[in-house]
């Protein structure tokens, strides 16, 4: 319990300097890299604070010189803290609305160029991905959780189209990427935090020249295959690792 008091502490003292921080970066450079850049830093102070170990995987498949999007499995908030230390700095995530209306945290993530999206309101979402769209145009990678929202148990839930109907039309390839543990560190609705480690995987990108606007159910569903055969395997890893520590 102290260490989550402890976090939570942490997170406000750390939201608030590095929030009004991209703030003042984002309105000085006209750029939204530096807030991202603050956001690792944020990210970062939070996961050291709960104990969290984060184990990189697949580095190399991140896409440094071209467009991309980025489909992550969501577990928890873990996952945030987890990808934004690694992520191009170009990169801009699709969040849900309500985190833009935090204080500081909504106005620092704005200024940044991340993008609401209102998955309740079907025109709003589709609206939500076009400007997403119109990153990936300007040179920018975009990142979302395809399966809408966090996961109430840690399994993986069936991805909705958005993200892949968005890749097809910018014509940029799909990395997905596959969180392991962040589940075990916060599960949802709760503050309680137990450190541990989580696995970031980034698998290999897939092409989406051949792919049609009506192929894209088995863009979606091969994308999905992936990301659970990884997590399969990385639970299996992860369980086995414990035998072994006894």
């Amino acid at each position: 319990m102290l260490r989550s008091i402890w976090t939570i502490l942490v997170t406000v003292a750390a939201t608030l300097f590095f929030g009004s921080a991209a703030i003042v970066g984002c309105l000085i450079l006209r750029k939204g890299n530096s807030g991202v850049i603050m956001g690792g830093m944020w990210s970062r102070i939070i996961l050291r604070a709960a104990g969290i170990r984060i184990r990189y995987e697949g580095l190399d498949n991140r896409a440094l010189d071209h467009s991309c999007v980025y489909i992550a499995n969501h577990q928890s908030m873990v996952d945030i803290w987890a990808l934004l230390p690694v992520l191009p700095r170009e990169t801009r995530f699709v969040a849900k609305e309500s985190l833009f209306r935090i204080p500081v945290l909504g106005w620092a993530i704005r200024a940044a160029g991340f993008i609401p999206i209102d998955r309740s309101n079907i025109s709003k979402a589709m609206r939500s991905l076009e400007k997403a769209g119109a990153k990936i145009r300007a040179g920018n990678s975009v990142i979302l959780f395809p399966e809408g929202t966090r996961s109430e148990d840690g399994n993986l839930r069936p991805f909705k189209k958005g993200a892949f109907h968005m890749a097809l039309k910018a014509r940029v390839p799909i990395c997905p990427v596959t969180i392991q543990g962040s589940f075990q560190r916060l599960q949802p609705s709760t503050l309680r935090i137990t450190q541990g480690e989580v696995v970031v995987r980034f698998g290999k990108a897939l092409d989406t020249v051949g792919y049609t606007e009506n192929s894209v159910n088995e863009l979606k569903d091969e994308l999905h295959r992936r990301i659970e055969s990884t997590l399969e395997e990385l639970e299996i890893r992860s369980a086995t690792e414990k035998e072994a520590a006894g």
